[in-house]
């Protein structure tokens, strides 16, 4: 779990308690504590990574995360010019 907690946390999402029987984990927006879903626990080593590289492009353009932008503005963060791209060609 705690491979998958830091890599939410780079988005600004936290891992919160189990939701059913330990296996699945609510994700809650770091700054106004919305719902944005859940994640199981049975996800293989470096899988979590490779999903949320994968989902980078959808937080960065905000299609991806809570109404509060806060996904969006870590994605800025984290690689300015491929967040960039992003917005501009989901725009």
């Amino acid at each position: 779990m705690d491979e998958i907690r830091a890599a939410y946390a780079r988005f600004g999402i936290e891992v919160e308690a189990p939701t059913t029987y330990g296996t699945y984990y609510r994700l809650c927006c770091a700054r106004c504590k919305t719902m944005e879903g859940n994640v199981g626990d049975k996800l293989l080593p470096g899988m979590i990574h490779t999903l949320l590289e994968e989902q980078f492009d959808l937080y960065a353009a905000g299609l991806l995360g809570c109404a509060c932008g806060h996904q969006a503005e870590r994605a800025r963060t984290l690689d300015p010019a491929r967040a960039e791209a992003a917005r501009t060609r989901f725009a």
